[in-house]
């Protein structure tokens, strides 16, 4: 994975200002303009840049620019997170937490377009105790899922157009589905409509619901 590589100045000039963002690589900022170190926390972007051209080629890595390119929303703090599994020079677990994967669940997987882990998420919600198991679990090790299926993706996108400017291939192939949060919002809705014309609407007074007699349970 490449670091942020300082730029001339006459070079920055001729591309747009979304392609001259870059991300710090140690806290995962968004740096706008030329400067040799972070900004946000003062880390020296010219010994990153160093490194990085010291590190031999591997065809098993990931560019950064790939990476920010496949993920589209929040790719700073994405990009940021899977340095950490990277950090011993190959693939490696490390425990970190995902907020969003956490509250969101099968629905996050769906979004980042991770269809399998999400039927997987889905079916283990209904099972007695792995459901609350598997949904905590899910905010713990969501980073690395979403790390190794952009990884795949991107390899395999590599693989296939060698010769060629992918970044747009991996935009489609990769980000995010926009619809997921209205659709389920829209969905809650009904559901929370649903709900209420059951009480409102039921023969039964709503503290009858939850006193019923037996012979109507």
């Amino acid at each position: 994975m490449t670091e942020f590589n300082p730029v001339d100045e006459s070079e920055a000039k001729k591309g747009s200002p979304a392609e001259s963002i870059k991300f710090c690589p140690q806290c995962g900022k968004g740096i706008t303009h030329l400067t040799k170190f972070c900004p946000n926390c003062g880390h020296s972007l010219e010994k990153s840049a160093d490194q990085s051209k010291s590190e031999p080629s591997s065809q098993h890595r990931v560019a950064e620019d790939d990476f920010i390119a496949f993920i589209g929303n929040h790719a700073g703090y994405y990009v940021h997170v899977f340095k950490k599994f990277e950090s011993s020079g190959e693939d490696t677990f490390s425990l970190t937490w995902n907020w969003a994967a956490f509250w969101g669940g099968f629905g996050w997987l769906l979004y980042r377009k991770m269809y399998m882990w999400a039927i997987i998420a889905f079916c283990l919600m209904f099972m007695p105790y792995l459901g609350l198991a598997s949904w905590i679990a899910l905010g713990a090790v969501a980073n690395y899922l979403y790390y190794q299926h952009a990884k795949s993706k991107i390899l395999a996108i590599r693989a296939l157009h060698q010769s060629e400017d992918v970044s747009i291939i991996l935009a489609q192939t990769g980000r995010v589905h926009k619809w997921l949060p209205i659709a389920a919002v829209i969905v809650t809705i009904l559901l929370l409509l649903l709900f209420m014309a059951l009480i409102f609407w039921s023969p039964f007074g709503i503290s009858d619901l939850f006193n019923m007699p037996s012979q109507y349970i």
